[in-house]
Order: C-alpha cells, then sequence, then structure tokens
C-alpha cells in the first residue's frame, strides 16, 4: 500500500494537476479584484482643463490661417472645439491609440471622429420611415418663399480655410456671435448673393450652419434660422433628399448622445 501511495506521489501528471490547481484558485482570487481596477479605471472621471497658452497658440494658429482676428465669441467656440479634442483625445489614451505625439494625435482625432460615426449598427432606413421623416419635416420640403438666416463672408476662401472655420463654427450659436439676421424673399436673396448661392438655399435645412457657398461677393457661411413656404414637394420628388437628411440627423444624435457621454467622463475644469 505505502509503494503505490509512494508511486502515486511521485507521478509527474499529479504535480503538474497539483500545480494548474493552485495556479487556478490564484487567478481565481485575483481576477475579480483585476476586473474592478479595470472597471474603475474606465469609469473614473478625469477633468480636463485648457490653459490661456494653448488658447492663445489656438487662436494664433485660427487667425494666420483665415486672415482675420477672432472676436469673443468666436474665441467660446475655439475652446469648445479644444475641449471636444482633448476629449476624444483623452478617450483614445484610454484605449491605447495615442503616444502624445501630434502627428499620431491628429489622426487618432480622425480616427475617432470616425468611430464616433461609425454605422455598422445602422440598419437602412425603411419607406415608412422615410415617409414619416417626410411629413415630420414637411416645411423642409416645401417650396421656400423668404428665408430668415445669419451669415459669415469670406471674399476669398482656401479649401482648408472654409474646412477650419466651418467645424469652428458648428460649436458656436449665431445668435452668440452678434451677427445680424436678414430676412429676405427668394428675389432679395438672388439680388444680393446670385442665382448659384440662392439654388443652395432653397433645399438646405435650417438650424444648421452650412459650409461654405460661393457668392456673387465671395463666399458665406449661412445659418438659416426659419423660413416661410409655400406647397410642398411631392414625397417622390424628394426621397432622396430625405433619406441624405434622415440618416444624417440619426448619425447626428447619435454622435451627439457619445459626446456627452465622454463629455460627463472627462469634464473641463472651471477657472
Amino acid at each position: 500500500m505505502k509503494t503505490v501511495i509512494y508511486n502515486v506521489v511521485r507521478e509527474p501528471l499529479l504535480h503538474f494537476l497539483l500545480l494548474g490547481t493552485i495556479l487556478y484558485l490564484i487567478y481565481s482570487a485575483l481576477q475579480p479584484q483585476t476586473q474592478q481596477k479595470q472597471r474603475n479605471t474606465l469609469q473614473q472621471s478625469r477633468s480636463i482643463s485648457i490653459t490661456k497658452e494653448e488658447l492663445s497658440l489656438a487662436q494664433k494658429e485660427y487667425e494666420v490661417l483665415l486672415g482675420k482676428q477672432l472676436d469673443a465669441n468666436m474665441l467660446k467656440a475655439l475652446e469648445k472645439e479644444l475641449y471636444q479634442k482633448k476629449v476624444l483625445l483623452k478617450a483614445a489614451e484610454a484605449l491605447k491609440l495615442t503616444q502624445n505625439d501630434p502627428t499620431i494625435e491628429k489622426i487618432v482625432l480622425q480616427k475617432m471622429y470616425a468611430i464616433l460615426n461609425a454605422k455598422e449598427n445602422q440598419t437602412e432606413p425603411s419607406e415608412l420611415e422615410l415617409e414619416a421623416f417626410y411629413k415630420e419635416h414637411l416645411k423642409d420640403y416645401s417650396k421656400k418663399k423668404s428665408l430668415s438666416l445669419f451669415t459669415v463672408h469670406f471674399d476669398k476662401l482656401s479649401k482648408e480655410q472654409a474646412k477650419s472655420f466651418s467645424k469652428l463654427l458648428q460649436n458656436s450659436d449665431p445668435r452668440d456671435l452678434n451677427l445680424t439676421e436678414q430676412n429676405l424673399s427668394t428675389e432679395l436673396l438672388n439680388k444680393k448673393f446670385g442665382n448659384y448661392f440662392t439654388q443652395q438655399l432653397l433645399f438646405a435645412p435650417k438650424g444648421a450652419w452650412l459650409d461654405a457657398i460661393p457668392s456673387k461677393n465671395g463666399f458665406e457661411f449661412v445659418y438659416i434660422q426659419d423660413y416661410t413656404t409655400t406647397q410642398p414637394y411631392p414625397f417622390e420628388d424628394v426621397e432622396e433628399r430625405v433619406y441624405r437628411d434622415f440618416t444624417k440627423a440619426r448619425q447626428k444624435k447619435d454622435l451627439d448622445r457619445e459626446l456627452k457621454r465622454l463629455y460627463q467622463l472627462y469634464p473641463k475644469n472651471k477657472e
């Protein structure tokens, strides 16, 4: 009997099983702590500061690019843009995507926007959804008679300038920029800005800054506050526009929700 026990104790397979069991028990005891630590790290709020030097440097870069000074209201919009970038970079750091390198950070910012704008989980809208969206926004698909709008004018504008300033405007409300609201009929719009400009506004949505539109005097960034209309276009005539607007609105809603979640995770320091 002793010999059998002795042989069993000396069996290498038994040693292996015992060692495996010990390691498994140790791993099981430590794993919940590790997972909890990871969860705490991901959920821990990290406040974000924007220094005066950072804001000043960004202001100079924009002013050199645009060839004009930013007023106090545009500086607020610029600060919002810097905060958004820092939030996305902090989230990217948590995902181990950045190495504090300016070139990598630029690429990572583009990647983070792409991630937030991802459409993998979005299904194609049905005909019923499009028709419901059309009816809900019927005024947007009606013939415009007059428009109430805000404009920011540039005599000249490169593609890089247009892209940068358009992004900056997305963080601003036209009422906060001391802009003059204009109420113009389509005839007056055509006379003041030109036919091409007017045609672009006839099918543009309200409540958002539009990309730069060429006018007969240069380029205009436009925010349509409201408009009056006559009869609506038939759904069949504008279905393609309805589809584009529907998907864009859904994407913006998803992006705003994700940014709100990140803003809560990375709050801005109050100075």
